[in-house]
C-alpha cells in the first residue's frame, strides 16, 4: 500500500466572514470549506453568484482585505522552499510577498481593472520580474517579455502598448501572460473568461491548456459556467451558499451528478448529442447568508428534500467517487452498499 502524494496546496475546514457588514452584523462567506490541489491538476469550482466562490479565492491566495477575515482554517502551500508545508493564514506579508508569482499567482476576471492604464505593458512585467529577480536586466526583460507574450498568442510588439490600445482578449491573454511570468507552481483563475466574447473564450481557453499541458502548473479555476469546466477540468467542487456541497471528477459531474443542486446546474445546459427536450433552471432564489435556514441551506428549492433536510444540515461525506452534502444521496448510497454486502456474502 503506497502513501498518498502530498497535494500541492491543502485548505482545511476554511471559514471567510465579512464583519460588520450590514447592521453590525458578521456574514460568513464561506463556511468548512476543505479541499486538496494536486500538482498539475485543474480544478474547477463553480456556482451561483454569491456562492463564495470569489471569496475563497481571495482568503486563498491572502489578496483578501477589511472587513473580509479568516478566523479558522488552514491553507497549506507545498513548494521547494517548504517540503513540509506553510500555512498561507498565518504566513506574515514578507513570506507572502515572495510566495506570490513565484509560488502561486492569479488571473483576475476584469483586465482592465488589473492592468495599470498609464503604464504601458512592459512596465508591468518588469515590475514582476525584478521582485523576484533584482539584478534582472532591461534586455532580459524586453526577451523574456517577448516570450510570454508569444505564450498566450501576442505579438511582442504589444509590450510597448498601453492596455487601453489591446482588445479585451489580448489583456485577458496579457494577465495570464503576466502569471506565467515567474513560472508558479499554482495559477488561480477568477473567471478570466466573463469579459469577451465565446470566440475569444475559446482561444483563451484553448491557450491556458495548452499552456498547462506545456509547463505542468496546477490552476483553480473559477466559473459560474459549469459546462466550461466539464470541458477543461480534471475534479470539480460545486458551491452553494458558502460551502462545498459537492466534490467530484469532471466526468462524473457530467454523467452522474449527486447533489440535486449539482444536477440542476447540469442540467440546465443542453448536450450536443442528446435529443431536443425542454430545460428547466433550478426554482428559487439561493438563501441570505445572513440568516441561513436550519438543516439544508438547498431545501427550499429541493425537489427531494425529506424532513431530515429541515433539521439537520448534510456534511460531505463520501459516496463512491463523489463527495456530496446530501441527505438523500447519502441514504441511497448507505442502502446499496449494504445491499451489495449482503449479496457478496450469499
Amino acid at each position: 500500500m503506497t502513501d498518498a502524494p502530498i497535494p500541492l496546496l491543502s485548505v482545511r475546514d476554511l471559514d471567510v466572514m465579512y464583519l460588520g457588514l450590514t447592521d453590525d452584523q458578521n456574514v460568513k462567506a464561506c463556511s468548512g470549506i476543505t479541499l486538496d490541489v494536486h500538482r498539475g491538476e485543474i480544478l474547477g469550482i463553480a456556482g451561483e453568484s454569491a456562492s463564495g466562490k470569489s471569496t475563497l479565492l481571495t482568503a486563498i491566495t491572502r489578496l483578501q482585505s477589511p472587513p473580509a477575515v479568516t478566523p479558522k482554517g488552514e491553507v497549506i502551500l507545498y513548494d521547494e522552499k517548504h517540503p513540509n508545508g506553510i500555512d498561507l493564514v498565518q504566513a506574515g506579508e514578507r513570506e507572502m510577498r515572495a510566495l506570490r508569482w513565484s509560488d502561486i499567482s492569479i488571473v483576475m476576471q476584469s483586465a482592465m481593472a488589473c492592468l495599470n492604464p498609464v503604464t504601458r505593458l512592459i512596465a508591468q512585467f518588469a515590475d514582476t520580474l525584478r521582485a523576484h529577480q533584482p539584478r534582472i536586466s532591461r534586455a532580459q526583460i524586453r526577451t523574456r517579455t517577448a516570450e510570454l507574450l508569444q505564450m498566450v498568442g501576442i505579438a511582442p510588439t504589444a509590450m510597448d502598448k498601453y492596455a487601453h490600445e489591446l482588445s479585451g482578449g489580448m489583456r485577458q491573454r496579457a494577465l495570464i501572460a503576466l502569471a506565467l511570468a515567474c513560472e508558479p507552481d499554482l495559477i488561480v483563475m477568477d473567471e478570466p473568461t466573463t469579459a469577451v466574447d465565446v470566440v475569444m473564450q475559446r482561444q483563451i481557453l484553448t491557450h491556458i491548456l495548452r499552456l498547462q499541458e506545456e509547463l505542468g502548473f496546477a490552476v483553480i479555476f473559477v466559473t459560474h459556467d459549469l459546462s466550461l469546466l466539464l470541458e477543461m477540468a480534471d475534479r470539480v467542487a460545486i458551491m452553494y451558499a458558502g460551502r462545498i456541497v459537492e466534490l467530484a471528477p469532471a466526468r462524473t459531474i457530467a454523467e452522474n451528478p449527486q447533489h440535486p443542486y449539482t444536477q440542476g446546474l447540469r442540467n440546465s445546459f443542453p448536450s450536443l448529442h442528446e435529443p431536443r427536450q425542454v430545460r428547466h433552471g433550478i426554482p428559487g432564489s439561493p438563501p441570505d447568508l445572513r440568516a441561513l435556514p436550519t438543516g439544508c441551506p438547498f431545501r427550499a428549492r429541493c425537489r427531494e428534500a425529506v424532513e431530515q433536510c429541515g433539521t439537520t444540515r448534510p456534511e460531505l461525506v463520501d459516496l463512491g467517487v463523489s463527495r456530496a452534502a446530501c441527505h438523500v444521496r447519502h441514504e441511497e448510497f448507505v442502502a446499496d452498499t449494504a445491499l451489495a454486502s449482503t449479496g457478496a456474502a450469499r
